[in-house]
């Protein structure tokens, strides 16, 4: 006997409208520019140039506070959403029919 997972798409997909969507934590001027200027544009797969760079605009101590919320914040929530995108890509798709809802 085998187990069979059965997922309302549309509940699923209205709690996915629902969620709350990520908001990046409060940072300081430096760790929110190397954020904005540096990370999100690595994390979309864009080129970052180093003579694009102010390097007046962040100290050594936002880099480090950039790492630790990566760590902490930014890793833990990819690897929660590749989490639940690789289980929801294993379910096997099954038509099903059911004659109550259509009496």
């Amino acid at each position: 006997m085998g187990y069979t997972m059965q997922i309302n798409i549309s509940l699923l997909e209205a709690a996915l409208q629902k969620a709350a969507p990520f908001v990046a934590p409060e940072m300081n001027g430096g760790t929110s520019y190397l954020f904005d200027k540096v990370y999100r544009r690595l994390s979309d797969g864009e080129e970052v140039r180093l003579s694009e760079l102010d390097f007046t605009a962040f100290d050594s101590d936002d880099i480090a506070a950039l790492k630790d919320l990566h760590d902490d914040v930014f890793e833990r929530n990819s690897w929660q959403a590749s989490e639940l995108a690789g289980g929801l890509s294993k379910i096997v798709p099954v038509c099903k029919f059911e004659a109550s809802a259509y009496v």
